[in-house]
């Protein structure tokens, strides 16, 4: 099987992952960020997102007009992003960085250079309705924040099925695809596969973060998109868990969610079911049951 490794001539290694929201990236991001104190390494947390939601270029407007002001980021440009993960890092051995795949939509000129391109997917169902649940829980139920206010035309799945075309098609990348109920089942088995295609070195104590936060001492974010998706209660499983474990067995009834969470579950589908087809698999099916605990 061909690797997709980004190194330079020093060998440092540059990854991107692309992800919808609820998807488990942040967990999976965490589990790259074990390697702290292991290998030199600069994580750089969602700023292209960042620059879709409260830069000066921003593409969506926020759903509450009183926090217009206070969560602007005007730094945050596509080209401060783009010269971000761009720059040196002399003393690096790996710099990785992980956004939403609608972030960079229509702006492919930004995407940096010298990175492999992973994405990782997940069922729009399990999706469409985690971003649902969070709208509905307190503070934000007061604003009765409709679904496809917060989402771009596309319903997400869209633009991460462009990009992988852009990256694929346009720019001639092999693209690695993760789907995040693969991790969810065999974690420790899917991360070595990861790191083998992208050369990330591979841990066996990936799948486990301390508690605390020392493991982010190598990231670098916008806090108040931080601060905003902290009240949102976006990251709070990732942030406050040590791990990924057993998960609890659910099943959803989508007719119970309203008309526009079921229309972005439809129209999510058809992308969705492109890119697992394409997705990153072990060469058998043993697995073992887990989740984020």
């Amino acid at each position: 099987m061909a690797t997709a490794h980004a190194k330079s001539e020093h060998d440092q290694i540059r990854v991107a992952l692309w992800a919808p929201p609820r998807s488990l990236s942040t967990a999976f991001e965490r589990c790259i960020s074990t390697l702290h104190g292991k290998v030199p390494l600069v994580i750089f947390h969602e700023p292209f997102t960042t620059a879709y939601h409260l830069g000066p270029e921003k593409q969506l407007s926020s759903p509450v007009p009183m926090t217009k002001i206070i969560t602007k980021e005007p730094g945050y440009s596509y080209s401060w992003v783009r010269s971000q993960l761009e720059a040196d890092f002399p003393d690096k051995k790996l710099v990785f960085f992980k956004d939403l795949g609608y972030s960079i939509d229509g702006r492919y000129d930004y995407l940096p250079s010298g990175y492999c391109h992973t994405i990782l997917i997940r069922n729009p169902e399990l999706v469409f309705t985690s971003m649902n649940n969070l709208l509905l829980k307190f503070p934000v139920r007061i604003f009765r924040i409709k679904l496809k206010k917060i989402s771009p035309k596309g319903w997400i799945y869209e633009e991460m099925f462009n990009l992988y075309e852009h990256l694929t098609k346009t720019l001639g990348q092999k693209v690695i695809i993760l789907d995040a109920e693969d991790i969810i089942e065999n974690p420790s088995a899917m991360l070595e596969l990861y790191c083998k295609e992208t050369g990330i070195p591979f841990s066996e104590d990936m799948t486990n973060w301390r508690t605390g936060h020392e493991d982010m001492k190598d990231w670098r974010y916008s806090k108040k998109l931080m601060r905003v998706n902290g009240v949102i209660g976006q990251y709070d499983r990732a942030m406050t868990s040590s791990g990924l474990g057993k998960p609890s067995k659910r099943t959803i009834d989508v007719t119970k969610y309203p008309e526009d969470c079921q229309e972005a579950i439809s129209y999510s589908e058809q992308f969705y079911l492109k890119l697992y087809e394409k997705r990153l698999r072990l060469p058998d099916d043993a697995c073992a049951d887990v989740e984020v605990k």
